[in-house]
């Protein structure tokens, strides 16, 4: 199963923060998200995220800050035609 995020930027008792970068057509991999976090496209862009119930959309806007709860698991993949970017905050507490 693939990590949460692309590259591992700062990691404390407290948060794991990742880098997360998507080229057009590029898949995350089935992963599971085991803690609460949010992210904060700097990049934004439509992402097709597959779970065990399907596939759906989601156009993700640059500025904006998305919080998801633990527990779910995906595939995510950029279907735009430009680079997806963002940073993802895993809250440990």
């Amino acid at each position: 199963m693939a990590e949460v995020g692309t590259k591992l930027i700062f990691d404390n008792e407290q948060v794991r923060i990742w880098e997360f970068t998507l080229q057009p057509g590029e898949s995350t991999g089935s992963h599971h998200h085991k803690l609460d976090y949010f992210f904060y496209p700097i990049e934004g862009g439509t992402l097709e995220v597959t779970r065990s119930t399907g596939a759906t959309r989601a156009t993700l806007q640059t500025g904006e800050v998305y919080y998801r709860k633990a527990g779910d698991t995906h595939d995510a993949k950029n279907v735009d035609d430009h680079r997806y970017h963002e940073i993802l905050v895993e809250l440990k507490k």
